[in-house]
């Protein structure tokens, strides 16, 4: 697994991850692995390619909220170019 994502939340670090194992708002990250947190009632934390926590215990998770997929120029031209022009076209024209 290797998901890239943005980190939209870095607040609450907990004082035993030191800051330079810890995420920083607006950086991109890769996650490598998706689980079910059980001790944090069922919550899904991820683990990241560039942070290791594994030593860290019980913090070798990050919450899943803490990301979300980046919102890219390429992400979007990916989309206006599946559309068909021509189907917008005639709809514009039935309106007018």
């Amino acid at each position: 697994m290797n998901i890239q994502v943005i980190c939209i939340d870095d607040a609450h670090r907990p004082n035993e991850v030191p800051t330079s194992r810890w995420v920083k708002k607006g950086e991109m990250y890769n996650i490598i692995q998706i689980d079910k947190l059980l001790m944090q009632g069922g919550e899904y934390g991820c683990k990241l390619q560039e942070i290791d926590n594994d030593d860290l215990a019980p913090y070798q998770y990050f919450r899943l909220a803490r990301f979300a997929p980046p919102q890219t120029n390429e992400a979007e031209e990916a989309v206006v170019e599946t559309m068909d022009l021509r189907e917008l076209e005639e709809v514009l024209e039935e309106q007018l």
